[in-house]
């Protein structure tokens, strides 16, 4: 997933209710895709490079099967009011990320951008160990559980930069962080949280596409406040 900086954090534009939903919003629901086997077969065929300050190996096009807008409104009861088809942002393209082999990565604790968009995953490599699943953390120096914002900055006394780069640093080192939540690995099971919320990988898998961590991203614009 990606951590780029380039948009901004719209958080404070957020009405009171829009924000207590963003907070307080995780889901995860069980047999998302009604022909599974199909989207596995779309993510074997897909075309895969490794972006810059992203963990994992992302497809170069997006899939999106007929109907799939209107399903997840529908399941995440809210309504999308960004569809984006560029893969560069991220919806609809598909990842995989490895534990062992050339393409081993740590997966790193992050931010997805625009801070305020959903961010949704659907698990696909069949018969992988539960806790390849997905962890939302707190950041334990600094109580952060989403990208520090100026307000941060001065309460904590620490100047908005040298906070960044905390973040940045501590990204890989577990002992820096404390999860507030996980959602484990099942195949085809959807999770969906705000993509202000700091969260990783619980931990990778595999060597290749066979046994690695495959998954599907939306990333979607949402109005929090309907």
């Amino acid at each position: 997933m990606t951590t780029s900086r380039t948009r901004t954090n719209q958080s404070s534009q957020m009405s009171q209710r829009a924000e207590s939903r963003f907070k307080s919003f995780i889901l995860a629901l069980d047999n998302f895709y009604e022909e599974p086997a199909q989207v596995v077969h779309a993510a074997q065929a897909a075309s895969y490079h490794k972006p810059e300050h992203c963990t994992g190996y992302r497809s170069q096009e997006v899939y999106h099967p007929p109907g799939i807008r209107r399903r997840l409104e529908r399941l995440l009861g809210l309504h999308i009011t960004r569809w984006d088809r560029d893969p560069v942002d991220e919806n609809g393209v598909f990842y995989q990320a490895f534990a062992s082999g050339s393409r081993k990565e740590v997966p790193g604790v992050h931010a997805d951008f625009p801070h305020t968009d959903l961010t949704t995953l659907i698990y696909l490599t069949p018969g992988l160990p539960v806790d390849c699943g997905t962890s939302l953390w707190q950041h334990g120096a600094t109580g952060l559980t989403s990208p520090p914002t100026v307000k941060d900055a001065r309460r904590l006394g620490i100047p908005l930069q040298t906070l960044r780069d905390l973040m940045d640093e501590d990204a890989t080192h577990r002992a820096c962080w404390l999860e507030t939540d996980r959602i484990g690995y099942q195949f085809n099971r959807m999770i969906a949280f705000p993509s202000g919320r700091f969260h990783s990988a619980t931990r990778h898998h595999g060597r290749s596409m066979q046994d690695g961590r495959l998954f599907q991203t939306y990333r979607l614009g949402v109005d929090w406040d309907r």
